[in-house]
Order: C-alpha cells, then sequence, then structure tokens
C-alpha cells in the first residue's frame, strides 16, 4: 500500500465508518434514531404531509411517492381538519412513503400534499424473515401513508429525470409487449431495475441456482452500457477524451432512469476510474477505484454493512481484481516453459474452460460466508451454471438494449430487427429457465446450512488470508531462486524441487481450505436440546418442532391475515434454521388459517422447503379442504400419513403422542375435531391443541387422563388463539400450564386473544406469551432441566432461561 494513499486511506475512512456504526449503532448513524414522525406520531394519526417527490415507483393496484423535505401536520382524527390548521402539530421530517390507490399524475419535482392514516415498517416477525423497517431505515425512511386525498401544491418538475422515468416506463411496456409478459418482466428487471412485475418464482429459481445476481444493475450492466458507447466513440472520433466524456455521460443518463444503489455506485466510481486513466494516460489501478468506492457508499449510507447486496459487490469485484489472480500468477510462476510448450501443442481451448472452472470454484467459495449470512443456503452446481450464464449475458444486455432501442424509435417493418433481438433474449431467458430446473433435478443442487455466526465467517476469512500469505510467500521465494540461480544449474532438478516445493504448499492450502469449509458449513447446535418456535405467522398457527437428533416437524401452518405466508414467514425462518426438508408436517384441523401456508410449501418444494409426510387425524373427522390438501399432497410427491389417538412418534429421546379426535368423538368436523398432540422431551411435556373446543375440549380431559394421567404441561399452546369458547377452567385446571402461549395476530378482527380467556389464564397462575406482542416465541430445552425461551419484541431479541 506504500504507492497507494489514496486506497490506504479510503479503507481506514470505509474501516472506521464499518467499526462505528456497528459498534456505536444510534450514536454514530442518525437513521437509526428515532425521526420525528416516530417520536411524535402514532400509528393510525391522521396526518398531512407535504414534501416534494424523488422518486415513483409503480404497482399493479397503487402507486408509491417517495417524498423528501417533508412537513407533517398531525389531527385528531379526519373531521378536525377543517379550519384546524392553526391548533395542528407541525413538524420536519427529512422523508416519507405516500402510497396513491387513485394513481394520480404526479411527477417526480412536484411538491404535494396527502391526507391519510400514519402507519409505521414492520420489523422481522420472526428469525430469518424480511425486516421491512431496517430496509427503509437504511434509506432514512421511517414512515408510511396510505393517502386519501392527494393534490400537487407546486407543479415544478424537474425535466431530466421525468423524461428518463417516461422512458423507462415506455422501454419497459415494449418490453412487456413484444416479448411477452413472462419473459418482458424478466428483462425489465435486468435492463432496467423494474422488479415489480418480475415473477417472484422465477426471481427465487434464480437465486436457488445461484444465478441472482443477473437481475441486479451490476459492473456488467454498465460495462456494457459506458464502456460499450465509450470504445464506439473512441473508435469513431479517435479521441479518448471525447469518448470518455461521451461515455460518461450516457453512463450518468442511465444511472438516473434506473435508479441509485449500492451495486450502482461501485460499479460508477470504478467506471469513472477506469476512463479518467485512459483519458489522462495512466494506468487504471482497480485496487484504489474499488476502496474508494467503499468509502463513498459507506459515508452515503453507513447502514449498508448491514446489506448483503454491498458485500457481494465489493466481495465479488475484490476477488476478481485481489484474491484470483494472486492465485493465477503464482501458478503461472511455477510452470515450466516445457509445460506451456506442451499444452500450447495440445487443446489450447481445454485450458480456457479449465482455468474458467478453476475461477469459478474459487470466486463460490470466496463469497461462500456472505451467502450463507444473508440466504441461508448454497447452490452445488453454480460453478457449471455460471459457465453458460456469463458470457450468455453480454449477448443478452446488448441485444435486449438495442432491441428496445429500435422498437422505441421505430415502427412498422423497421421495428422487425428490434423484435428479432428481444427474441433471441427471450430465448437465451429460456435457456437460462430450462438450465435452471435441470440442475434442480441433480442430487444436492440445493445445500442448506442456515445462517451462520460471524466467528465462523472470520475464521473462514482469516484462513483465506492465510492461504494468501502462503501463495505471495511462494512467489516471492520463487522470484528470487530465478534471480540467482546461473545457467550452469541443472534445469531438470531445478524443476524437480519447484515440483516439490508446491506440493507442499499446495497441501497446506489444501488442509487450510478444508479446515474452513468444515468450521463455516458445521451447524454447532447442541445434541442435547430440543427445539420449539411458535412461529409469529399473523392470525394463525405455525408451529416449528426439533428433536436433538435432528427430526424436524411442523404442526400446522397458515394465516387468515398474511398473504404468502409459506414464503415469507414459515420458509425463511426454516431456511434459516438450516432447515431444507420437513420430516413431519401435523395438520390438526382443515380450517385455511392452520394450512394455506402448507399447501403453499407443497406447491414450491423444489425451490423452498421439502416436506416429507403430511400428518392428518383420523379420516372420519375430514372435512373438504382436508381430503383435498391429502389429494394435493401426493399429486406433488408428499407422503399422506393419519394419525389415531394412542399412536406416537419417538425419535431421538423426543415423544409425539396423539390425544385426539379419539374413536368415540361423533361431533362436528372442525375446530372440535382438531388433533391434538402431546410432545415430551425428558421430564418437559408440551400441550399442542389446534382449535380444540366444547365436546372436544371434553374428550380431551378425558384424554389426558387415559394416556397420561401424571404429566404436568409446562407449556400449553392455547387453543383457538386465545378464543373464549377454549380454554375452560375445567381444562386449565387440569393441565395447569407454567406458560400458555397464545398465537394470534396484532389487532385481528376477531378480537383473539378473548378477555375472558385471559383471565382464565391467570387465574392458574400461567404466565402468558402473545405472538402479536413478542413475535415469534423460540423455545430450546437443555438436556440438563433447563428451559430457555427467546421474544422478539421489535428489532430487539430477549433470551430468558429458567431452572426446572
Amino acid at each position: 500500500m506504500k504507492n497507494r494513499p489514496l486506497c490506504s486511506l479510503c479503507l481506514v475512512i470505509a474501516i472506521l465508518i464499518g467499526v462505528l456504526t456497528a459498534g456505536a449503532g444510534a450514536k454514530f448513524v442518525p437513521e437509526l434514531r428515532p425521526s420525528p414522525v416516530e417520536q411524535y406520531g402514532e400509528k393510525d394519526d391522521w396526518l398531512i404531509v407535504r414534501g416534494q417527490v424523488y422518486k415513483k415507483e409503480e404497482k399493479e393496484k397503487y402507486q408509491i411517492l417517495y417524498l423528501k423535505k417533508c412537513s407533517v401536520y398531525f389531527q385528531k382524527d379526519q373531521q378536525s381538519q377543517q379550519n384546524q390548521q392553526s391548533q395542528q402539530s407541525f413538524i420536519k421530517e427529512s422523508r416519507m412513503l405516500i402510497y396513491d390507490e387513485k394513481k394520480n399524475k404526479i411527477q417526480i419535482g412536484n411538491e404535494v400534499e396527502a391526507e391519510g392514516k400514519l402507519s409505521f415498517f414492520e420489523t422481522a416477525r420472526n428469525p430469518g424473515n424480511f425486516d421491512q423497517k431496517a430496509y427503509y431505515q437504511r434509506q432514512n425512511i421511517h414512515g408510511k401513508v396510505w393517502s386519501e386525498t392527494l393534490k400537487i401544491t407546486d407543479y415544478t418538475v424537474k425535466r431530466i429525470q421525468n423524461v428518463l422515468g417516461n422512458i423507462r416506463v415506455h422501454c419497459r411496456n415494449i418490453l412487456l409487449s413484444e416479448a411477452g409478459e413472462k419473459n418482458g418482466s424478466i428483462l425489465s428487471t435486468i435492463l432496467l431495475g423494474e422488479k415489480s412485475q418480475m415473477d417472484p418464482e422465477i426471481k427465487k429459481l434464480y437465486q436457488v441456482n445461484g444465478i441472482g445476481h443477473i437481475l441486479a444493475i451490476s459492473g456488467l450492466h454498465l460495462s456494457v452500457i459506458g464502456i460499450g458507447i465509450y470504445q464506439l466513440l473512441r473508435k469513431l472520433t479517435g479521441s479518448y477524451t471525447i469518448g470518455g466524456i461521451g461515455g460518461i455521460f450516457f453512463f450518468f443518463l442511465y444511472v438516473l432512469m434506473i435508479g441509485v444503489t449500492v451495486s450502482v455506485i461501485r460499479a460508477g466510481i470504478m467506471y469513472l476510474f477506469r476512463v479518467g486513466a485512459e483519458i489522462a494516460g495512466r494506468h487504471y489501478d482497480s485496487v484504489t477505484a474499488l476502496s474508494v468506492a467503499a468509502a463513498v457508499v459507506l459515508i452515503w449510507r453507513p447502514l449498508s454493512i448491514y446489506d448483503g447486496a454491498f458485500w457481494l459487490s465489493f466481495f465479488a469485484v475484490f476477488a476478481v481484481v485481489v484474491i484470483m489472480p494472486a492465485g493465477q500468477m503464482e501458478k503461472a510462476k511455477t510452470r515450466t516453459e516445457i509445460d506451456i510448450q506442451k499444452n500450447r501443442e495440445n487443446k489450447d481451448w481445454i485450458i480456457q474452460i479449465k482455468s474458467m472452472i478453476i475461477s469459478n470454484i474459487e470466486m463460490q467459495l470466496f463469497l461462500l460466508p456472505i451467502v450463507l449470512y444473508f440466504f441461508y443456503e448454497f447452490p452445488l452446481y453454480a460453478t457449471f451454471l455460471n459457465l453458460l450464464v456469463i458470457p450468455l449475458m453480454t449477448i443478452l444486455l446488448s441485444l435486449g438494449i438495442t432491441g428496445s432501442f429500435i422498437c422505441m424509435l421505430c415502427s412498422g417493418m423497421f421495428k422487425i430487427p428490434g423484435k428479432c433481438m428481444l427474441g433471441i433474449c427471450g430465448f437465451i431467458l429460456t435457456i437460462y429457465e430450462r438450465c435452471c430446473e435441470f440442475f434442480l433435478e441433480l442430487p444436492g443442487a440445493r445445500v442448506v446450512i442456515g445462517r451462520i455466526k460471524i466467528w465462523q465467517i472470520l475464521f473462514y476469512y482469516g484462513c483465506v488470508v492465510v492461504i494468501c500469505v502462503i501463495y505471495y510467500y511462494e512467489k516471492k521465494r520463487t522470484q528470487k531462486k530465478e534471480y540467482a540461480k546461473g545457467q550452469e544449474r541443472n534445469e531438470a532438478q531445478e524443476c524437480e524441487k519447484q515440483r516439490k516445493q508446491r506440493k507442499r504448499g499446495n497441501t497446506l492450502t489444501g488442509m487450510l481450505c478444508a479446515l474452513g469449509l468444515f468450521v463455516l458449513l458445521h451447524r454447532f447446535d447442541s445434541l442435547s436440546q430440543m427445539q420449539v418456535t411458535v412461529l409469529d405467522v399473523g392470525q394463525g398457527d405455525g408451529i416449528f418442532l426439533k428433536s436433538p437428533g435432528g427430526m424436524t416437524c411442523m404442526i400446522d401452518g397458515g394465516s387468515s391475515d398474511v398473504k404468502n405466508v409459506g414464503q415469507y414467514r414459515i420458509e425463511p425462518y426454516l431456511l434459516s434454521k438450516g432447515v431444507g426438508t420437513l420430516d413431519y408436517v401435523f395438520i390438526s384441523h382443515g380450517d385455511s388459517d392452520h394450512t394455506n401456508g402448507i399447501e403453499e410449501m407443497i406447491s414450491r418444494q423444489k425451490i423452498g422447503v421439502k416436506i416429507k409426510t403430511l400428518v392428518f387425524p383420523k379420516e372420519s373427522v375430514w372435512d373438504e379442504s382436508l381430503k383435498k390438501l391429502a389429494i394435493y399432497a401426493i399429486e406433488n410427491g408428499v407422503q399422506v400419513a393419519v394419525m389415531e389417538q394412542g399412536q406416537e412418534i419417538e425419535k431421538q429421546g423426543m415423544k409425539i403422542l396423539c390425544l385426539c379426535p379419539g374413536s368415540d368423538y361423533s361431533g362436528e368436523t372442525g375446530n372440535g375435531a382438531s388433533m391434538v398432540l402431546s410432545v415430551s422431551y425428558r421430564e418437559f411435556d408440551f400441550l399442542f391443541t389446534g382449535d380444540v373446543e366444547g365436546i372436544g375440549e371434553e374428550k380431551l380431559c378425558e384424554s389426558i387422563e387415559k394416556y397420561c394421567p401424571e404429566k404436568a404441561f409446562e407449556i400449553l399452546k392455547a387453543a383457538h388463539h386465545g378464543s373464549r369458547n377454549s380454554s375452560s377452567e375445567i381444562f386449565l385446571q387440569r393441565v395447569r400450564p407454567k406458560y400458555t402461549i397464545i398465537s394470534a395476530g396484532i389487532e385481528n378482527s376477531y378480537g383473539h386473544p378473548h378477555r375472558e380467556t385471559i383471565e382464565r389464564l391467570k387465574k392458574t397462575g400461567s404466565r402468558i406469551l402473545a405472538t402479536a406482542n413478542c413475535g415469534g416465541i423460540e423455545i430450546t430445552v437443555e438436556f440438563g432441566g433447563k428451559i430457555q425461551y427467546t421474544l422478539k419484541e421489535g428489532s430487539e431479541t430477549t433470551a430468558y432461561e429458567e431452572s426446572e
């Protein structure tokens, strides 16, 4: 770094910002502090918000307006707005979101006034779930309003941004019409960063195969735009200066059109360094450009250190410009002239393919910790798939940009070349999809590890650093020996000595690589623990069980108020815990708030979480929804089993016993016929009751006396989300739970849990935990008799430990 003072300075700045952000938190980063609207406002407050539009997002049913320089007026209710402005509370807010269902014609630069109710962004309700609050916090946005009325107060527009925005919309519409809705939406995402109409199933398909990076605007996109135009203008004019200025100009317009992101800033700064170096006739130093980009990004948005896109973008380039060249240089230095000549005489293309495969593997290994930390799994065959995808991406981008440009400017027969180009793009996308589907069918295509620990990442990269030091040392030693070597030395002996030294170095690096991978991929969970998690699925049920030996189960999985609960609440949690396959899924009864998430997971098994066996209550209590679910499961390769009263599953110290419904149950199907399970590990007992009530609850008391008369249940999952029709006094007196967990949605329309149920539970002395208040509730039972439970309250996670 002696000859790179700017690089050294920027690295120090980037590291300092990262340490202060992670260590000092809100003391250093203003975005982490409560904003004025968070301090003085409450959910559902009626607001008047005035601000300038700096960005728009089009959705199918509404548009999102991003406002800056906001003035916020608080009112008690909607009716109090008339002639009350002098009495309104007034604050300044940097940025806010306005959701406009009427899709008013608003342009960037307009100042608008919106009225509506205030709401805040949700934190992650379960481990592994998307944290909406953190996402917008990084952009310094802390509140949103669904507008009831919206009007423009200042018609000033930012002409360049609006023209580019209109071009973006027009180009998107052309792609959708000419390439088809499916391929057009993918091309819109790749070329324009327009993700609103992207099929989430295709997005997930790309992600689990390790090619999700092609959907993000990256250096490859900007190279095709900026470098392509720069080189074209340079050849046409013969001037580096004109070519550079023209390339920078078009590059700047493209960035304005697609929007500024972390990867765009990184690629943009490195592009400016490269073009600037060629204009000035100086050497382009990619390491310095990368360090400057890192410092700029962290100064602009310090919370990027918590963003996976930041780490993937910078570490991928770091691997290309620093790590991989170091290894390749060492390999080149240790290769003899005889080997080189022999390879040249044979097939050069074999060497090139081998080099590409090795480079891809090195890249995948270097990025592996980041991928596991943010995405919980890695695709085993991503290296081979990327060998096809990346070369075709240049063609796809070039044809996509040129084809959409032709279709935008031309009409009639003159559009045919553009349509052909977009048709070729569609063919390439079809190849991508078919290849993804093919690789997913191969054994071990997805290796689910779960979220790894920070210390595992540090250990792994420590091994990488040591390997790089070994390569560097070998390189220096080889250079010295070549310099000191005289003409009288035997060339064959020298080559043999170098081979032995290289073999020792390769053995050591191989051992370090294996050690790093073992520590990174191994889950250091205790084998003497049983884990139970009552997930926050909104108004519904979803309970995860894991035995000490690793058997995994779900009891129910559904919601009546959270859309796509399987995809967005259940699957991310399971993957974050390293669960790629569920051994058993128990369905208590057929209500959708217990089953729709499981049905969704069955349809997504290739890209989500697999289910081996679906377990139903006895067949005589099946309603139509259970019958349809059973048929759907069988059609999708999931085994279906029935568990009757008294039957049990026991593995690795955990026993699951079915208590209800019994053979004597003659009530109606539905809540009363819920399958009730007793789960035991050592001296701890859990009771999971589904929605049992009425006659079903009476039969449950009899069943408890018959099958487990001496059991005291430490934890009860309250039936029917805490409804007044369940958890009767007689039942609670028999069970006498130490803890009662209620799974219910925040401010749900049913009013669950009901006050009567809460009072009955308090009389028994049971401690009440509710997902609506705590988020997901994780319970761990230790072999030694300790019970630990974790509550998520907002962004904070609190762990409690008690001895039995």
